[in-house]
């Protein structure tokens, strides 16, 4: 027992920390004046869930540069092969009322046409931002393996405490018959 524990310990002192990564990507932001509104977009790619980005729209009015709290903001997506669509309603908060956040899940991988729908009493455009690329999920069997491994391990330890408490009681009729 002593020695996995000096083994775990060496291990853990050898092996340098590694960096922790961020669950998002920051995307570049995407500046577009369309009709009576300054919008801009913010697309980030999970890099833990394939297919889910998180949007972030910031409507002004472009005539006075006030933010639009009171906009209906759609998120649309169009798969570029095939005729897969969907939308999702950007939101906003009264602790940020010029900012309107989605969350998109795009089920298919390949190119995705996106466009951003903002309708408000200034009026309705619809603008293309830049389009989502979903890769093909990776197929990993390290996983499986080290799964595998774990329950392995475990059925193992199990075993061999199975095996010491049946030794040591067979030790113990045998000194009590004696």
């Amino acid at each position: 027992m002593r020695f996995f524990t000096a083994l775990v310990l060496i291990l853990c002192a050898l092996l340098p920390p590694s960096v922790a990564l961020a669950q998002q990507t920051e995307g570049q932001p995407y500046h577009v004046e369309a009709g009576p509104y300054q919008i801009d977009v913010v697309a980030s790619a999970s890099k833990l869930s394939v297919g889910s980005v998180e949007y972030l729209v910031r409507v002004y009015d472009s005539q006075t540069g006030q933010p639009v709290s009171d906009a209906r903001v759609l998120i649309r997506a169009r798969h570029v092969d095939s005729d897969e669509a969907g939308w999702a309603n950007a939101l906003n908060t009264p602790v940020s009322p010029a900012e309107y956040t989605a969350r998109v899940e795009l089920d298919g991988p390949g190119v995705w046409a996106m466009s951003v729908d903002v309708s408000s009493s200034l009026g309705r455009v619809e603008v293309d931002v830049p389009p989502q690329t979903v890769s093909v999920p990776r197929q990993s069997e390290a996983g499986g393996l080290v799964f595998i491994g774990v329950f392995v391990v475990l059925i193992a330890g199990v075993a061999y405490l199975t095996w010491t408490i049946r030794r040591t009681q067979q030790r113990r009729e045998v000194s009590n018959a004696g």
